[in-house]
């Protein structure tokens, strides 16, 4: 049964589109793409009409391959969350058929729906994203679907009815998912024209994403095989370490994302295949990683839990190999403050050695948060639920 890959308004499209770039997604996942204006889908590269899902302010959710999408799927939600919200709410049933056939997802009353993981990827602070994608959280969480937020955070620039929301938003969101994945706008707020960013910072964390959906499941490792330690890992480990559980309560983390690769060839050698591959550096690796973080003003030695998935060439396993990973492991366990790692190792084929790690905190250490509930308090008398309901439980 494979992965959904739910991308909901222009944001979340963009990102699981660029998921997609690599076809091999296509072998473990299906994508679905649901916007509120045709022109968004359109741009997609990767995703045909068979993959979207419009949303029409009269008819709810059409398929995109109805005939005449375009002219009943053209208005957009502008920045009006809560109209998207309203017309989300009214066709709950519809969604989660589309959802059900898209996917092919086999429902069970005994043994629930089959599928692993869901993700669904939206920007927070506009309309169509921010009002429709805690709606379809939810109806996949009814068919017991475990569901991995990829939620953008905007920057503080982009004004009060932006962060309101952003805040609005999360504090339906978090009661349906099992973890929350930023990625935060504020990383690009101080360069010149951050807009023309978005695409490669949208690449960079569709990267992270396959990385870590590829090599957990078509690139396991058999440890047995290899002389160095190479544990694995699924995307189980990556609900685990990225949700916490408070007695009987379980609430989601919130992660950011970071990676670092390096080719394993000089440009030389592929002209000129002698002298094998190059040494690879684990630990400078991790290193730069955490220099490429997701989210702004964030600590690393801050985090509770933490995950890294390790994708190396296969003679880098062997004592020749000479690469560390009990080291690294040990690095990312004195990184993490309930010394929960959750490290794994697979292989590639490909000429790069790449690291991906998710560091998961509380959202009550997360600066970035207080700064959103602040502007969105400022804007309109709201604040972050989840905030209180963490400082709550830490009495």
């Amino acid at each position: 049964m494979p992965y959904a890959f739910i991308g909901v308004g222009q944001c979340g499209g963009s990102i699981v589109d660029a998921t997609f770039s690599d076809k091999r997604m296509f072998e473990v996942a299906v994508p679905i793409a649901i916007n509120s204006a045709t022109a968004d889908l359109q741009i997609l590269k990767n995703l045909g009409r068979e993959y979207w899902i419009g949303i029409s302010r009269d008819r709810g959710f059409i398929d995109g391959l109805t005939e005449g999408f375009e002219h009943f799927v053209s208005g957009g939600y502008g920045k009006n969350r809560e109209k998207a919200e309203e017309d989300a709410l009214k066709h709950e049933d519809t969604i989660r058929d589309m959802i059900i056939e898209k996917a092919r997802i086999k429902v069970s009353d005994e043994e629930g729906t089959g599928i692993p993981v869901a993700f669904i990827a939206y920007a927070l602070g506009g309309g169509t994203g921010s009002g429709a994608a805690p709606i379809i959280a939810k109806v996949l969480k009814e068919m017991n679907i475990p569901v991995i937020a990829i939620a953008v955070l905007p920057a503080s620039h982009e004004g009060g009815l932006t962060a309101k929301n952003a805040v609005e938003s999360l504090n339906r969101l978090t009661k349906h998912v099992d973890s929350v994945i930023l990625i935060d706008n504020e990383r690009l707020a101080q360069l010149e024209s951050p807009e023309s960013f978005y695409q490669s910072y949208n690449e960079y964390v569709a990267t992270c994403l396959r990385d870590i959906v590829l090599g957990t499941a078509l690139e396991k490792i058999n440890p047995a095989e290899f002389e160095a330690y190479a544990p694995v890992i699924d995307l189980k480990d990556v609900i685990s370490a990225s949700s916490f559980r408070f007695e009987k309560k379980q609430l989601p983390g919130f992660a950011c994302l970071g990676r670092a690769a390096e080719r394993t060839r000089s440009l030389l050698r592929y002209i000129f295949p002698i002298r094998g591959f190059k040494e690879i550096d684990v630990i400078s690796l991790l290193y730069r990683s955490f220099m490429k973080l997701t989210v702004a003003e964030i600590k690393v030695e801050e985090a509770e839990k933490n995950l890294v998935l390790l994708r190396l060439q296969p003679q880098y396993l062997t004592k020749k190999g000479k690469i560390n990973t009990v080291m690294a492991k040990k690095i990312m366990e004195e990184r993490s403050r309930l010394k929960e790692t959750h490290f794994g190792v697979a292989l590639t084929n490909r000429n790069i050695a790449s690291v991906t790690v998710m560091l998961t905190y509380r959202p009550t250490q997360i600066y970035r948060l207080h700064i959103l509930s602040e502007l969105a308090r400022q804007y309109k008398d709201i604040s972050l639920k989840v905030l209180e309901e963490y400082e709550e439980l830490m009495v």
